[in-house]
């Protein structure tokens, strides 16, 4: 009788596990069609990275040959899709793109379920359906972010040194293969040597030195395999913008308790108490959660993740939600384990936890997830138009202006200068390496940007149309170029002066 049981228990795992991937693909596709759709202009950074892909796929190499402030890990992830654009058109691309991050969230998902089943088949559910509901999740995977890759790296990982046998003895590649993982998602974003260094020492603890030493040696593989042939390329410029230039950056004027109000994903619920009080609630919360997952065999390595994660978040000078990702994936596994280890106390307390988790989740989802807000519409076919119309390169603050219109591979073709990252050089380019300034009063940005808009036959201001980082010298040499055509919003102007470096 043991056997249809467990199939039966077999088959409703993989019917949960398929209705809690298939609820965190929907969350962020329906927060970017209500947005702006696929072929809108969701955030900045997603665009960049596709076009960087694009140029690498035309031999055009990052940090050689243009500004990228990143490890090369992401754009090595879009380049399928950047020889899909070839095909398609890159504007479909990117949407294909787009729909992949989607399934990666998804994946996430499923991996929280699969990590936390061995505690319960609540305790799995639950987790994976706060991953799917909670905003830093939704907002670091609505488009092609850093965050969505190193979170599917991160729960692969964490899935691969705990399910099974225990890993003290046994074969080694699981040990191996999870290194790798979360190396991958340090060759895509610096942070994620965090994540390695807390992995590593949980390994040490748990596992003792020579196993730990297995996972340490996959991360730095991988680390290696990824960035190495970009280093070799450009040794200096890579440095510089990768470590240097994110070292350097200006911490964003805000207090502690917003961020930690961010990364709980209560950002939506503003309206209902102040940013001290919410960050209360949720370090209250919080420390609960945690006092409780440290007694479970998993919410120890969760634990530990979310208190590296969360003060890798507090202390990094940049801000945007979208960072928030990074915490993510351990604030599901600690609220699992903390219903797991609730569940241990008698059936009347676990269905109490059970729906006072449930609740606050679907509740600070109901609150938040409407509040998001990350694109709007873009006239892409229309601009294409006006675009072919002029033969010469084109220009823009905002590479979505280049692959929505497919002047991107235009450019390439005749061989423009390759700026990606218009915004990104601001950290790049300053009067000192102890004195960063914003962008309005970054002169050396300021001519930079005119001078790259100046180079072109036709410019297209995306970015800062409305947004603030002109200064108003720039604005004024701007506003004196003639206009072409006005596509939904969109100027499209013809450069009528020299750039000012000559």
């Amino acid at each position: 009788m043991l056997l249809p049981v467990r199939s039966r228990s077999r088959r409703v795992d993989v019917a949960w596990v398929l209705g809690l991937a298939a609820l965190a693909f929907a969350v962020p596709l329906a927060v970017d069609l209500r947005s702006g759709g696929l072929h809108g202009r969701i955030g900045y950074d997603g665009s960049v990275y596709y076009a960087s892909a694009v140029a690498l796929a035309h031999g055009v190499l990052p940090y050689r040959d243009f500004l990228l402030l990143h490890p090369p890990g992401i754009v090595l992830a879009l380049l399928p899709f950047a020889a899909l654009g070839a095909v398609v058109g890159d504007p479909d691309a990117l949407a294909l793109a787009r729909l992949a991050w989607f399934a990666a969230g998804a994946v996430s998902a499923a991996l929280v379920f699969v990590v936390l089943r061995r505690r319960g088949r609540w305790p799995a559910v639950l987790g994976a359906a706060a991953y799917a509901l909670c905003v830093p999740a939704v907002v670091s995977e609505h488009t092609t972010s850093l965050e969505a890759v190193g979170s599917s790296c991160l729960l692969g990982a964490v899935a691969l040194l705990t399910a099974g046998r225990d890993r003290r003895t046994g074969p080694v590649w699981p040990l191996v293969a999870a290194g790798a993982l979360v190396g991958v998602s340090t060759g895509t974003k610096i942070w994620g040597a965090a994540v390695v260094l807390t992995l590593v020492g949980w390994a040490t603890a748990r596992l003792g030195v020579r196993r730990a030493g297995l996972v340490l040696a996959g991360a730095v593989g991988t680390t290696v395999l990824v960035c190495l042939p970009f280093f070799v390329a450009a040794p200096g410029p890579m440095w510089r913008m990768v470590v240097l230039d994110q070292l350097g950056r200006r911490r964003v004027p805000g207090g502690l308790a917003q961020r930690v109000v961010d990364v709980a994903g209560w950002s939506g619920l503003h309206g209902i108490a102040s940013t001290r009080v919410l960050a209360g609630a949720a370090l209250v919360l919080g420390a609960a959660a945690l006092v409780l997952a440290v007694r479970d065999p998993v919410g120890r390595l969760a634990a530990l993740l979310l208190v590296v994660t969360t003060a890798v978040l507090l202390a990094t000078p940049p801000w945007s939600v979208a960072y928030t990702g990074l915490a993510a994936p351990s604030v599901a596994l600690v609220v699992g384990s903390a219903v797991a280890r609730l569940g241990e106390r008698g059936r009347p307390l676990r269905a109490a936890a059970g729906v006072l988790v449930v609740a606050a989740v679907l509740g600070c989802a109901a609150v938040s997830l409407p509040a998001l807000h990350p694109g709007s519409r873009f006239p892409g076919a229309s601009l294409e138009r006006v675009l072919a119309q002029v033969p010469g390169c084109v220009t823009t603050d905002d590479p979505i202006a280049l692959v929505e219109t497919g002047a991107l591979r235009r450019d390439l073709a005749l061989r423009c200068p390759v700026v990606v990252d218009p915004s990104g050089y601001s950290y790049d380019l300053q009067p000192s390496a102890a004195r960063h300034v914003s962008r309005p009063a970054n002169q050396q940005w300021q001519a930079f940007l005119t001078d790259h808009l100046a180079s072109g036959r036709l410019a297209v201001v995306v970015r800062f149309r409305t947004a603030p980082g002109l200064s108003r010298a720039t604005r004024r040499t701007i506003g004196r170029w003639p206009v072409v055509a006005t596509v939904g919003g969109y100027q499209v102007r013809r450069p009528t002066v020299p750039p000012s470096g000559g």
